[in-house]
This record gives structure tokens, sequence and C-alpha cells, in this order.
């Protein structure tokens, strides 16, 4: 039998004020140039409290009372409380990604329905390279199980925790709570600049968090007669407030500063009452009911949001946001009272049963998955397919990206093999590296990628967290274990193209390692576009898509002048036409690229396929064409 905790109203508020917050951010308010709701974010934050403190009151409660914790007993009302809701929106929302998602986008999404049903989806968001900041409101639709994952983590791990550190500690288990939050406060402020993904999406940063909550818990059951402070639940009204306005940065956080909006929900959660004016308005009717359906809301407003921006139809559109607002309050209403209410009711349905339709549901995401993918494709034209595909996070080694790797760079091959290939540079050379790995492999030819954001191989006095000189020297030393090797490099003419400093740093290091005697393959500047390919396509493709191909033909293509591609890239060609050595070899994307189908023109596509993924990185087909030419020089340069 459950034990359940005293009923606090103010707390459902706060999850009203917590929800409210994350919908507002998501809806991308603009005043003035500015997000509205910059740090809205943050009411996730205040969610990890509260789950935090209800959990450790509930086991508190079952072991005051009846002396004894049923781990089983709670794992199943975790179930009736998250799961069944969730399942109805993914199985919705597939619906929606089926019609409006491109085959790539799709395809994402489909990884992203079964890394939510199993509680991984922040390992998966990690891992996968999309970072929660990078923009608003993702093209993920359900970006946001981030959080459900990592709660549900905290759910299984932390009663087994607790109640062995409480049998031990026993009294003095709090103070183990503060000495954990402080080092872990500490542990992710100074790792959230160097690995803020990471950072963002652990429960191993996260858990101080719902370890606040779980202190204010504790305080509570050893201080049950304590007087309220109306001061600190003011404060920590505004703390949240203020936090919701103020920070604007998700990337930044946890760290020390996420110790506002946490604080804030410690000092509302800690001093209860109804007689002041926060508690009035945390217990308002209308606060209360969000807080019913915060669940459902939370589950429902971001896919329903995502779909909107991806099609289009919010776009420059206020009025559109809200209204799709308005239906994920509907949608999360008629959720929680057909849906989440009658599946925690054990009166209603068992457990046994319960657990039979949750697993029919998921085998048929598991079915479809494999179904769906092929048959979604083929919808769309052949150029369609591979639109925004994300190739420099393709290559992966233990289920981590090669990409962004800083120390432990990724390595295929085998210590028999007689060749090795080092691809260094930025994320523009990661695109190539998926399709030259396959080539290598065939070829049984070791390859090690060491390729990060914005960081070509040169040194620099521009020092950031993707780029700098440790990463630069790991590179070195990498290079260094082995004697002999071909190293293909690349340099951005966007970004370094014009600093000549960079750009005489760039040869130095050519010249160093031709001294050293390795062979050196220079990939000369690789076209960029003032537009982005796939979403210009996309454009056309939302616009006309009855017509789409015949309009796709008859329009421009998306192309750079040849010239001017060739005066933004001359001062880094002419620098690396006075270089001369034997094992200095050239690829020349300029005679891939352009002056093939019209002269004086670089085309970004043609009428089947893209070259170019977005401005800068190369699509599969891209690459393909610039890896054929690399493989003809390494088996020359290794055969010769």
């Amino acid at each position: 039998m459950q034990q359940k905790i005293n009923y606090r109203r103010d707390i459902d508020g706060l999850r009203a004020i917590a929800v409210i917050g994350v919908i507002l951010y998501h809806s991308e308010i603009n005043v003035g140039g500015n997000l509205l709701f910059s740090g809205g974010f943050l009411g996730v934050d205040v969610f990890f409290v509260i789950s935090g403190y209800l959990i450790t009151s509930i086991i508190l409660k079952e072991r005051v009372i009846k002396d004894h914790f049923s781990f089983i007993d709670f794992y199943k009302r975790r179930v009736r409380r998250l799961v069944p809701a969730l399942l109805v929106v993914l199985m919705a929302s597939l619906v929606f990604a089926y019609f409006i998602l491109l085959p790539i986008q799709f395809k994402s999404y489909l990884n992203s329905v079964l890394s939510s049903i199993f509680f991984y989806s922040n390992l998966y968001f990690h891992y996968s390279g999309q970072s929660y900041g990078q923009s608003i409101l993702s093209n993920q639709p359900l970006l946001h199980t981030w959080s459900l994952s990592v709660e549900e983590q905290f759910y299984i791990l932390y009663p087994i925790i607790f109640i062995f550190i409480l049998r031990v500690f026993k009294e003095n288990v709090k103070y183990l709570f503060y000495i954990f939050i402080i080092t872990s406060v500490i542990f992710s402020s100074y790792i959230s600049e160097t690995h803020s993904s990471f950072n963002f999406y652990m429960i191993t940063n996260r858990a101080w968090e719902l370890a606040c909550g779980a202190l204010v818990s504790l305080n509570h059951f050893q201080n049950k007669n304590k007087e309220n402070n109306y001061f600190w639940k003011n404060l920590g009204f505004i703390l949240i407030i203020f936090s919701f306005f103020y920070f604007d940065s998700a990337n930044s956080h946890p760290s020390y500063l996420t110790l506002i909006p946490v604080l804030g929900s410690c000092m509302i959660i800690y001093n209860h009452s109804e007689n002041n004016l926060i508690d009035k308005i945390l217990t308002n009717k209308f606060f209360v009911k969000i807080g019913l359906i915060s669940y459902s809301l939370y589950l429902w407003h971001h896919p329903i949001l995502s779909f909107g921006k991806i099609s289009g139809l919010t776009e420059n559109s206020l009025l559109l946001k809200f209204l799709l607002i308005l239906i994920s309050f509907f949608l999360s209403f008629l959720t929680y009272s057909y849906i989440e209410k009658y599946f925690r009711n054990t009166n209603k349905i068992n457990f046994k049963k319960l657990a039979l339709i949750i697993l029919a549901i998921i085998f048929s995401f598991i079915f479809l998955t494999n179904i769906l993918v092929e048959k979604q494709k083929n919808k769309y034209p052949l150029i369609l397919q591979n639109l925004y595909d994300r190739t420099w996070f393709t290559t992966k080694q233990y289920h981590k990206p090669c990409f962004q790797r800083k120390k432990f760079f990724c390595f295929f091959g085998n210590s028999e093999n007689q060749h090795t290939v080092f691809l260094v540079g930025d994320s523009i050379l990661a695109s190539l590296q998926e399709e030259l790995k396959n080539n290598l492999i065939e070829r049984q030819i070791n390859f090690i990628p060491m390729t990060n954001a914005g960081c070509d191989f040169l040194n620099s006095k521009e020092q950031n967290k993707f780029c700098n000189k440790n990463i630069q020297l790991n590179r070195h030393n990498k290079i260094r274990q082995f004697n002999e090797a071909i190293i293909i490099i690349h340099l951005n003419y966007k970004t370094n193209g014009n600093d000549i400093n960079k750009i005489n740093s760039y040869l130095n290091n050519i010249n160093k390692y031709l001294n050293l005697g390795y062979k050196v393959i220079v990939i000369n500047p690789i076209p960029q576009w003032n537009k982005n390919i796939s979403q210009e396509i996309h454009k056309i493709y939302k616009n006309k898509k009855r017509n789409f191909l015949n309009e796709f033909s008859e329009k421009e293509e998306i192309s750079l002048d040849y010239k001017d591609y060739s005066d933004k890239t001359s001062k880094i060609t002419e620098k690396l036409k006075e270089l001369s050595h034997k094992n200095l070899f050239f690829i020349h994307p300029d005679e891939i690229f352009c002056n093939i189908k019209e002269k004086n023109k670089c085309l970004a596509h043609s009428l089947e396929n893209i070259y170019f993924t977005d401005t800068s990185h190369l699509s599969k087909v891209g690459s393909r064409k610039i890896n054929s030419e690399l493989i003809k020089l390494i088996e020359k340069i290794n055969y010769k």
C-alpha cells in the first residue's frame, strides 16, 4: 500500500511556474530582438528539486510508518506515473513525424523514440551531438525527454543508494548530502566550459539538484515543528523568476549559477504556509490546475512547437505559436484526465495488465522502426533524402562520435597494418571522415581522425574549449607515435583566410611534419556558401510540394561565383604554391565542384544530390567526390 505524503498545493503551483517557464522559453518570444524568457529552460532544474524532495519524502514516510520500504511498489508507481502518458505522446507524434520530417530527420526521430522509451535519451542526445543550447526550439521533437531520462535514472538508482546510506549514517545522512552537493557543484562548474554537453545531459552532473530537494525533505523530517520564514519564501520566488529572465545560455548549466533557481526552489518548498502572498499565488486554482497537468504539458508542448517550426507553420507568427500552446494545454488536460489518472488508479487497472499494454506498444515501436524508415524515405525525391545530414557526427567508436575528441582519439585498424592515415582539422574535414574510414579499412590502412569544431591544424593565440594548445599538443603526440604516416589537412578560408599569421602557422606545421618524414596531403580550400543548402532546398519543397521537381529544376542552382571564391581563397592558395617537397601532395576541390556544369560557377548540388549539407559541411555525395580523389592519391603514395 502506498503511504502518501501530505498534499501541498503550493508544490503544484511551483510545478506550474516551472513548466510555464519552459514553454515560454521554447516559444522563442522576442521583444526588440531579445528573447523574452531566455532562462526559461531552468524550469527543468526546478522540476529536479521538486522530484528530489517528493521521492525522498515518500521513502522516509514509508520507513517511518511501515518501517519498511518496498522497492517493487515504488518502481510500479513510477511506471504508472510516467510511462502511459509518455507512450501516448510518442504514438501521436510518430504520425506527425512521418508526414512532416524529412528522411534524415525521421530516422533521428525514431532513434530518439527508442531512447525515450528506455530512458536513455540524455545519453542519446549527448552522443549524437545534439547540444541543447544550439537552438532554442530544437528540430528534434523529443529533445526535451532528456530530463525525463535523468529523472527515471534517478528513480532507479536513488532509492537503493538512499536506503543504504540511511542505514549506515542514520541521523548524520544530511551532512553527506551537503558534502555531495558542494563537491558536485564545484565539479559541474569546472567542466561546464570544457564539456558543456556532458555536463548538461548527464545524471552525474544533475544529481546534486535532485539532492538539494532531498535535503529539504530530510530537514523537514528532522525539524517538524520549525517556524516558516516568509522572507526566504518570497526571496526564493524572486530568484526563480529572475533566473527565467536573466540567464540566456543553457550550455552554462548546471554550474554555480544554477544555484540561484535551485536554492530558490528549496526556499519555497522548505517554508510552507498559506498566509503570505507567494503562497497565495502558488495555491491559486489556476496555477494548481496547471501544476496537476504539468507532466503531460511538458511532454506535449515541445513536439507540438517543434513540428510547427519544422513545417514553417509558426515562422514569424506569434499568434500561431500561442494557438499551438493552447492545443498543448488542451491535449495535456485530456491526457491527465483520461490517461494519467486512469493508469495510476490500481482499482481500475492492475499492474500485470498495464505491463502487457506497455510491452505491446514498445514492441510495436521497435517493429515499426525497422519498417517505416525506408518506407518514409521512398516518399521523397532523391535530393531531399540527405538534407540536414550531420555527416561530421556520423563516425563513432564505442558509441561516441570521433568528432570533438580532445585526447582519446578514435583508431580504426590494427597494429599489423603497414600504413596509417591521420585526418586533422575542423568540422569540415570531419564531414569527410566516415567515407574515408570505410575506404581505408577496406584497404587495410589504419585511420585516425582528429577533428574538432573550428580547429584547423595550426598554432594560434586564440584559445577556446573547442580549440586550444592542449588539443594541438595531443594531436602532435598522437602523430609522433607513428614513425611513418600520411597526414591530411585543410584550412578553413572563411575563418582563417584573411589572417596571414594563421596562414603562416598552417604552413609552418606542414613544413614541420614534412621535415619529420611524414607525407602530407593538403586539401585546398573547400567551397563554402552564403546560404544553408538544406534549408534552401527544403524551403522550395515546403512552398511547392506537388510541383517540387519541376520548380526545383527550373530554379537557378545554388552556386558560388568562381572568381569570388578564388579571390577569397587566394591568400591561402598563393602561399601553398610556395611549398615544394617530394612528400607534399594536393587535392583541388575547385576541380571537383567548380567549372564542371557551368563556367565560372561552383555548384552546391545537382538535380539528384546535394554536395553540401549546410553552409560548409560536405554531404555524403560531396564527401564521396573528394574521397575518391583522396584514395587515388593515398594508394599512389603508399605503393610508389
